[in-house]
């Protein structure tokens, strides 16, 4: 788990992604209006707010399990997150529920055979097309908080990068 933290016990969460933004500087994540802010951690002003963007509900579902893992996130990972309900997500994600973790778990085991087979009968690039048409989307909204979304060496999985601030 990357440090996501409820602050204020509500649907605020904040993951200070040490190594991919500035020191002093975290992604705050509010997931029921779908929004991501870039905030100051240390900040003694009223509004440690630098930046958001508003997010749509897919965006949200991809956007998740890349902050909770983004050095290494698989693609069944962000596969069962695209079909999973939103609140099972959340709760797989973040409860303390062990039952609503297991299920995310078996969900994604499911949906990791499921990949594998696709590969084997070759159908594998149809059936990540959405998770890449929903990436390709998330990579805009991304791109003013000086993220990227790039793919492992592997192949099996995606992680998230800082861009060079001339990119940004």
């Amino acid at each position: 788990m990357q440090g996501a933290f409820n602050q204020r016990g509500d649907d605020l969460l904040l993951f200070p992604l040490e190594g991919l933004l500035p020191a002093g500087q975290a992604l705050s994540v509010n997931t029921t209006y779908l929004v991501v802010s870039l905030v100051l951690t240390n900040s003694t002003s009223e509004n440690p707010i630098l930046l958001q963007r508003l997010l749509t509900e897919l965006q949200m579902r991809l956007l998740l399990p890349l902050l909770e893992s983004p050095h290494y996130c698989p693609h069944e990972v962000l596969y069962t997150s695209l079909f999973y309900s939103y609140r099972g997500l959340l709760a797989g994600l973040f409860s303390s529920n062990s039952t609503a973790r297991e299920e995310w778990q078996a969900t994604i085991e499911e949906k990791r055979v499921f990949l594998q087979r696709a590969l084997e009968s070759q159908t594998r690039k149809r059936e990540l097309k959405p998770l890449y048409n929903a990436l390709s989307k998330l990579r805009s909204k991304l791109r003013p908080f000086g993220l990227e979304i790039t793919i492992s060496t592997s192949g099996s999985a995606y992680a998230l990068i800082s861009l060079p601030f001339s990119q940004q």
